[in-house]
C-alpha cells in the first residue's frame, strides 16, 4: 500500500472519529433543535420532559421556530403546532435534517420522552401510569431511584425528609407511612438513634430498599436529605434542626457523601428544586409528573454524567481561581465559591473588585445591599451587569469576573438549568419544578 493511500485512509479515519465524537457529545445530552435546515443556525438542547411555549422561551427557544433536529437513540419527540400541546402534532424518533414545510417554524410546545440507554434505573423508565395514588393526607407520592450503577445497593442509599407541618406549625420528619412526625430534642436519644464519635443523633432516615413509593402530605420548607453508605447525622430540636455544616471541620457529615432537594407542597401544588448553591455531592435528577398528564419535566445533571466524570470536567473547564473548589473537600464534594478562597481573607476575596462596586461575598451570598436586589446580584454573577439586557442568556458568563462555578453546573445540567447561586432563579435559569396538581415525584441518586 503506497504512502499517499495510507495518508488518505488516516485522514478518513480521523474524520470518522471526529464525527463520532461530535455525535456522542450531543447524544449524551438530549434532543438538539436547530434554527435552520441541515442542523444549521442557532441550536438548543433539551432533556426529556414536556415544554410549553413559556418553558421553551425560558430555555432560549423562540415561539414558532425550528427547522431540523437531532434525536439520539431512545428518544421520541412530539412537536405541537400550538401552545399547551394542541394543534397538529409531528413525531420524530431519529435525526431529521428538514422537518418539512408543514412543521417548519411551527413549534409552540413539545414533548420529549426517553426510553432507552438508561435501563430500568433511568429516571425516565418510570411510567406516569405506574405512579400510585397517595394514601391518607398525602398530596403526591415519591420514589428514590438507585442510579449508582452498582456502586451502592438499595439498602445503602438513604433518604430523610424534614420540614414544617402546616397543620400545626411543628418541625417534623416524614415516616415511611407518609405521616409527619414532630421532631424534638428527645428524638436524639430515642431508641434506634444514630451515634457518631460518641454523640447521639436523631434517626429519621430510611433506605430505598424499604419501600418503593411513599406519600407526602403538605409540607413547608421541606428538605430531602440523600446520602450513600451511611445516613446523615443531624441534631433535632423542639424548634428545628441543625443540618450539615460543611464549613465546620468537626461536623459529622464532612466525611459523608450527601446531597439534598428542597421543596414545599401547599394548596397551590408542588414547588421544588435541586441545588448547587452550597456544593455538589453527587449527580441528582429530579422529575415531577402531574395528574392531568400535561406536565412531565426533569431537571438536574444529565444521566450521562458520572460523579467522577464531573469532578474531572470541573478541573478541566473552570478558570484557575475556581479549581480548588473541586479539591478542598474531595472526595466528598465540590464546594461553592463562598466556602473556598472567595470568602473574607481568602486569595480570591476581592475577585469581583472593580466590576460592580459590591463586595465579592455579598455577590456570592446575595447579602448586604444585594439582599433585596436579586436581578442585580444575578447580573453580576453572570457578568452582564454592564450591559443593558440582563435577560439575554446567550451573553451569560462570557467574560471574567463571573461565577464560573455556577456556569459549570448550567453546562452539565438538563436544559441548562441549575441553581448555581442564591438568585439563579432570576430569568428562569434555576433547576426548579412546580405544578398545581402533582401526581408523582421521582428522585434519582446517581454516581
Amino acid at each position: 500500500m503506497n504512502k499517499k493511500l495510507l495518508r488518505v485512509m488516516f485522514v478518513v479515519m480521523i474524520c470518522i472519529s471526529l464525527a463520532l465524537m461530535a455525535t456522542q457529545s450531543w447524544a449524551a445530552t438530549g434532543v438538539t433543535f436547530y434554527q435552520d435546515i441541515n442542523y444549521g443556525g442557532a441550536n438548543y438542547t433539551l432533556g426529556a420532559g414536556n415544554y410549553d411555549v413559556n418553558q421553551l422561551q425560558a430555555a432560549g427557544i423562540p415561539n414558532d421556530w425550528m427547522s431540523s433536529l437531532r434525536v439520539p437513540s431512545g428518544y421520541t419527540v412530539t412537536v405541537y403546532q400550538h401552545w399547551n400541546f394542541t394543534g397538529t402534532a409531528w413525531t420524530f424518533t431519529s435525526d431529521t435534517s428538514w422537518v418539512g414545510s408543514e412543521c417548519n417554524d411551527q413549534m409552540s410546545s413539545v414533548k420529549i420522552t426517553y426510553n432507552g440507554g438508561g435501563g430500568s434505573n433511568s429516571i425516565y423508565s418510570v411510567s406516569p401510569s405506574s405512579i400510585p395514588a397517595p394514601s391518607g393526607s398525602g398530596v403526591l407520592t415519591f420514589r428514590v431511584l438507585n442510579g449508582t450503577n452498582g456502586a451502592y445497593s438499595d439498602s445503602q442509599i438513604y433518604w430523610g425528609i424534614l420540614g414544617i407541618n402546616p397543620a400545626n406549625g411543628r418541625w417534623s420528619y416524614l415516616d415511611l407511612n407518609g405521616n409527619l412526625q414532630p421532631i424534638s430534642n428527645a428524638l436524639n436519644d430515642a431508641p434506634g438513634r444514630l451515634t457518631k464519635n460518641g454523640i447521639n443523633y436523631a434517626n429519621i432516615y430510611y433506605t430505598i430498599s424499604q419501600k418503593q413509593w411513599i406519600s407526602i402530605p403538605r409540607i413547608t420548607s421541606g428538605r430531602m436529605y440523600l446520602s450513600v453508605g451511611t445516613p446523615c447525622y443531624i441534631k433535632t430540636y423542639d424548634t428545628g434542626f441543625a443540618g450539615p455544616d460543611i464549613n465546620n471541620p468537626t461536623d459529622p457529615n464532612r466525611n459523608i457523601y450527601f446531597d439534598f432537594v428542597e421543596f414545599t407542597i401547599d394548596a397551590t401544588g408542588y414547588h421544588g428544586n435541586t441545588t448547587r448553591v452550597d456544593g455538589f455531592g453527587f449527580p441528582i435528577q429530579h422529575r415531577l409528573v402531574n395528574r392531568v398528564g400535561n406536565y412531565d419535566r426533569t431537571v438536574g445533571e444529565y444521566e450521562s454524567e458520572t460523579r467522577s466524570g464531573l469532578f474531572s470536567k470541573y478541573q478541566n473547564e473552570v478558570p484557575a481561581a475556581f479549581k480548588h473548589l473541586g479539591t478542598l473537600q474531595s472526595p466528598y464534594r465540590i464546594v461553592a465559591p463562598i466556602h473556598g478562597n472567595f470568602k473574607v481573607g481568602g486569595s480570591s476575596a476581592n475577585y469581583f473588585a472593580g466590576y460592580s462596586g459590591y463586595s465579592t461575598q455579598d455577590i456570592l451570598l446575595g447579602t448586604g445591599p444585594l439582599a433585596q436586589n436579586a436581578s442585580t446580584c444575578a447580573a453580576i454573577n453572570r457578568h452582564v451587569y454592564t450591559q443593558s439586557n440582563w435577560n439575554n442568556v446567550a451573553d451569560y458568563y462570557k467574560a471574567a469576573p463571573a461565577n464560573y462555578y455556577a456556569k459549570f453546573w448550567h453546562d452539565h445540567s438538563i436544559s441548562g438549568l441549575a441553581y448555581g447561586f442564591c438568585y439563579d432563579d432570576v430569568n428562569g435559569q434555576a433547576s426548579y419544578l412546580e405544578v398545581g396538581d402533582p401526581k408523582g415525584l421521582i428522585i434519582r441518586v446517581a454516581w
